[in-house]
Formats: C-alpha cells, sequence, structure tokens
C-alpha cells in the first residue's frame, strides 16, 4: 500500500483517539482529505463494518466528496468497488473488507435504522443545527472502535463551536489549522481570498477561528466616520438603481461607480409608498428617477422625435422575485422597467444572504453615501441577524428594505467569490 505525507493539523486529527475529534480549519487545507483519510483509518479498524460519510448537500457529494475520496483510495493502492444505487464503497484490506456509504446530511432523517461503527460529517458548520450529528451518534451501534468525527470550516459561533469549543464533553477534541498551513497552495489562491474577504472573514475563512457571525449588526463594516461624505450626482456616469420590490414600500438606492476608490458613490435614496387604487409603483418610481435625474443626450443632432436608447444610463439591479412577482396585473415588475427604458442586470435567482452581505460588507472598504441616504444608513447601522444564525432579522417591517436593494446590486457587481478548491496532497 502507498503513502503520502500529510501535515501537521491533518495528521494530529486523522491520528487522535478522541472518540469524536474534529478539524476546524480554513479554506484549502486540506479538511476533506483528512477527513477521507479519517474514514480509511476507522474503516480499517473495523472490518466487515460501515463508515457513514456526509456532506451538507448531495451536490457537494457528487462535486467534492466522491472526487475526494476515490483519488485517495487510486493514490493509496486500495482495490474497491462502487455501486452507484447505494452509494456504497466497498474496500478490501488485508483481513476482509469494510463500506463506506455516502449521505446528504440534509436528509439525516433517512439514517434511521443504519448500523454503523463510525461517522463524519464534512462541513459540518454550515447545517443550521446539530440533528444530523445527533443522528450520527445514535447510529454508532456496530465495530470495534466506534466514532463520529467533523471537518469544517467555522462558520461563527454554531453547534460547532458548542460542542468542540466553548463548553467540550469528554471525548471532544478540536484540531484547527490556517489555509496557509497548507505550503502547496498556489499563491493566486490565497492572494485571491485577501482580495475576497474583509477582516473578520479572513480570521474565519483562512486563519480557521471562530468569529462572530450570527449576532449583532448585519453590516458590521459600515462605519459614519469612513463611509458618509458628501457625494453629488455625476450626469457624465449612468445611474446605478438598487431595487427592492417590496409591496408597500418600494425602495431603490442610487449610485455610481468609479474607476478609483472610492468606487461606489452613492448620492440618494427613494422610497414610494402606496398611494391606493391601481397605483403601479414600479412604474411610479421608474418615472420619478427620470423625472429626478433625466438623461442628457450627448448627442445634440438626433432629432428629437426619435426614440433615445436609454438603458446604458438607468442601469437597474432589480430583485430577482420581480421576473414573477407583480404589482401589476399586466407585466412583470422586469418588464415595467425594461419598457421604461431601464437596463436591467439580475441573476436569475436571489443571491445567497450570507455571500451577498459579505460582498456588501467587504464593498464598505471603496464605498461612500451622501449623509441625506438617512434610511439607507439607518438600516446599514440597524439591521441585524437572527440570533444564532446567518439569515437577516425581518421582524422590523421599517428596515432590510434598501440594503436588500443594495446588496443584489453589490452581490452583482462586487461578487465574493469563493475559491474553486481542489485536492492538494503533499
Amino acid at each position: 500500500m502507498k503513502s503520502f505525507k500529510v501535515f501537521k493539523h491533518q495528521n494530529q486529527f486523522i491520528r487522535s483517539n478522541a472518540k469524536y475529534p474534529a478539524l476546524v480549519a480554513g479554506y484549502g487545507s486540506g479538511k476533506t482529505v483528512a477527513f477521507v483519510l479519517k474514514a480509511l483509518l476507522e474503516a480499517g479498524r473495523n472490518p466487515q463494518k460501515t463508515i457513514l460519510l456526509a456532506e451538507p448537500t448531495f451536490p457537494m457529494i457528487r462535486d467534492v466528496l466522491q472526487p475526494t475520496l476515490e483519488e485517495t483510495l487510486e493514490q493509496l493502492g486500495f482495490s474497491f468497488k462502487y455501486r452507484a444505487s447505494e452509494m456504497k464503497y466497498t474496500i478490501k484490506w488485508r483481513n476482509g473488507y469494510s463500506n463506506i456509504i455516502l449521505r446528504s446530511a440534509e436528509n439525516y432523517r433517512r439514517w434511521a435504522g443504519l448500523n454503523l461503527a463510525g461517522f463524519g460529517i464534512d462541513e459540518a458548520a454550515l447545517l443550521k443545527d446539530d440533528k444530523a450529528w445527533k443522528m450520527g451518534l445514535s447510529r454508532l451501534r456496530d465495530g470495534n472502535n466506534l466514532t463520529g468525527f467533523i471537518t469544517t470550516t467555522p462558520e461563527g459561533f454554531n453547534f460547532v463551536y458548542d460542542l468542540w469549543k466553548d463548553k467540550p464533553k469528554s471525548g471532544y477534541e478540536l484540531v484547527q489549522g490556517k489555509t496557509t498551513d497548507n505550503k502547496y497552495l498556489p499563491q493566486d489562491f490565497i492572494d485571491s481570498l485577501y482580495e475576497n474577504y474583509d477582516n473578520k472573514l479572513i480570521s474565519s475563512y483562512i486563519d480557521g477561528n471562530f468569529v462572530n457571525l450570527q449576532y449583532g449588526t448585519c453590516y458590521y463594516a459600515f462605519d459614519r466616520v469612513k463611509n458618509v461624505n458628501q457625494v453629488s450626482y455625476n450626469s457624465s456616469l449612468p445611474i446605478r438603481i438598487a431595487m427592492d420590490f417590496n409591496v408597500d414600500p418600494i425602495s431603490c438606492v442610487l449610485f455610481q461607480i468609479y474607476k478609483d476608490k472610492p468606487k461606489i458613490r452613492v448620492f440618494d435614496e427613494i422610497q414610494l409608498s402606496h398611494s391606493g387604487g391601481y397605483d403601479l409603483m414600479t412604474e411610479r418610481i421608474a418615472k420619478l428617477i427620470k423625472e429626478k435625474y433625466p438623461y442628457e443626450n450627448p448627442n445634440l443632432l438626433q432629432p428629437k422625435w426619435k426614440m433615445v436608447d436609454t438603458t446604458g444610463h438607468y442601469i437597474c439591479y432589480p430583485d430577482p422575485a420581480g421576473k414573477n412577482r407583480h404589482t401589476s396585473a399586466m407585466m412583470s415588475d422586469h418588464d415595467i422597467l425594461r419598457q421604461q427604458g431601464f437596463g436591467l442586470r439580475v441573476k436569475k435567482k436571489a443571491p445567497s444572504v450570507v455571500d451577498s452581505v459579505n460582498a456588501v460588507n467587504k464593498a464598505m472598504e471603496f464605498t461612500i453615501v451622501d449623509s441625506k441616504c438617512k434610511e439607507f444608513i439607518k438600516d446599514l447601522e440597524q439591521v441585524v441577524l437572527k440570533e444564532g444564525t446567518r439569515d437577516i432579522d425581518k421582524s422590523n417591517s421599517s428596515l432590510t428594505h434598501l440594503t436588500d436593494a443594495f446588496r443584489y446590486a453589490v452581490d452583482y457587481e462586487f461578487p465574493v467569490k469563493k475559491p474553486i478548491t481542489r485536492t492538494y496532497m503533499a
């Protein structure tokens, strides 16, 4: 059987004698490789028994876990068979065989009835709670060395923090590592992390530390001293319109993008309430924007009767749901905006709350907001997360509309680009 070198934090986790070890480390630090090696070690300790390996979702099994498992088995020279219908690998050892089955943690209830010698959950901190972990514990009943283990990038103060860091019980052991511990990572991979994340997220996603990501202010990077300044509308640049189609009010943040810093300059905000009857709020707010900031056609020779294309001047980032939801019975909100001469920049579906909030916090490094945008500033300062989650608290109906609009735009133009990770083996 072949072998390959592992890093110190990987070896400490793989060789741990604790019943419930956890490896918490930054992106690209080799967590999934360590996860697979730990599983193979436990499989060898439990001949003819079963080890369950889980990812939070099925696509993560297909895209992350299976390729890493098969690559590792081949590099180590294992002989194995795979049954796709059962998602089961039967691995041959000198003293027989053992099984590794792959499952999604989001469907943990389907683990009921299994008899396991061990189980592991990769990227466990992405789970909302510890229910999958508890289900795994309840299935440990058939083996020589019963164990449960996890690997993950930290995602704030959730159940992983509670079980392995804050109040660990007997048998729980925490191993931590950094992205930079992996000496085989390309430098541009590491550089991309520093470019895309603020200091708080760097501490979590690179250094592997538990950082408060679930409690308190949502847009924690906003600072009145740094981010509020006088901003004037520049008629020579396109108007960028971040829009949220709330029934009442409909809200938008107006900004412009510059090549030099601060790149994002917010110069106005508009919120309209329904006036009753058949009021087409999307049409009304579009007309108000054009009336307040009229397009100045640079082509003075163009006949006035000829229709002018303004889609390059009024650039709108609407709520993606606006293509389906209607404030009018005739057309979608997106159709109304196009009819009003707005160019739309919108993703097919709403962005991830976590990713788009991270993008806004990162963007605060190069954003200024005019002091007259009082409601937008209020949103940035007062919108909070639901306690213990990464979800936005929307219990106050007067908040979140303007910041929701703004994060659609920022996520489109300045998204947090998650690194494309692959298996880097020593």
